[in-house]
């Protein structure tokens, strides 16, 4: 059977406003992507910018910290007593407060030291070690330990040799103040004072009755063992014994 009809192909019309308006979107999504991504990368980077400042900062604040208490600690002792120390002191013996100070004498020493302050560490409790300068100078980081564990540095003569010490008036005071450069030297620290003096033996020895004369005033404490150094130059200065101390 024949049928008398042509068959036309016809072809789709393409709207190119349709596509221009795709393909316009797509690009401005992938400007829009990478503009965020830009964004976005910015972001991360001051982020990351603003951490490190501050990770340097922190360190620079806890440097700064560290080189404060180490300063602190240099000057420790280093300011004279005030007027209101000295007079705390004077009226130790007569003060209504119950107070007990643990002391330790002729240290440090490395059989004995040790244990010492380890215990002392263990209760929480502070001390006063009244140390020998030779024994200061061979055993520096055990001095080190004792003054870095809060404990108080003092001093008690170079030696511990009677015969040494008490020769006169200046080889006592020698004997404080070699002992004085020994902690000093022990400590890395020129500024420290320990203003303490406890006399090898005890004030009131009968081997020291030879002086009592010239320091009559210094040598009447109750605690005979409690000195200042301070309080002995003072003194002696309105005695006749007129001698200048470094």
């Amino acid at each position: 059977m024949y049928y008398p009809y042509n068959l036309t192909v016809v072809k789709p019309k393409i709207n190119k406003w349709k596509i221009f308006i795709v393909v316009l979107i797509l690009v401005v999504i992938i400007l829009l992507s990478i503009y965020g991504g830009m964004k976005y990368a910015k972001h991360m980077q001051d982020k990351k910018t603003i951490e490190e400042l501050q990770t340097k900062q922190e360190i620079i604040e806890e440097q700064k910290r560290i080189e404060q208490e180490k300063e602190s600690k240099r000057l420790k002792n280093a300011k004279p007593l005030t007027e209101e120390q000295m007079v705390s002191i004077e009226n130790i013996y007569t003060s209504e407060e119950k107070r007990v100070f643990l002391t330790f004498d002729d240290g440090p020493t490395a059989a004995v030291t040790p244990f010492i302050l380890d215990l002392l560490k263990q209760e929480n409790i502070k001390a006063t070690f009244f140390v020998l300068g030779n024994r200061a100078k061979s055993n520096p980081e055990l001095i080190k330990r004792e003054f870095e564990e809060g404990h108080y540095i003092a001093n008690h003569g170079y030696t511990h040799k009677y015969s040494s010490i008490y020769t006169n008036i200046q080889t006592v005071l020698d004997e404080y103040n070699y002992t004085e450069n020994c902690i000093q030297e022990a400590l890395n620290n020129p500024d420290y004072h320990s203003r303490v003096f406890r006399f090898p033996g005890g004030s009131v020895r009968r081997l020291l009755q030879k002086y009592k004369k010239g320091c009559k005033r210094v040598f009447k404490a109750k605690w005979n063992s409690f000195i200042r150094l301070e309080l002995i130059v003072k003194r002696r200065r309105r005695s006749t014994y007129k001698r200048n101390v470094t």
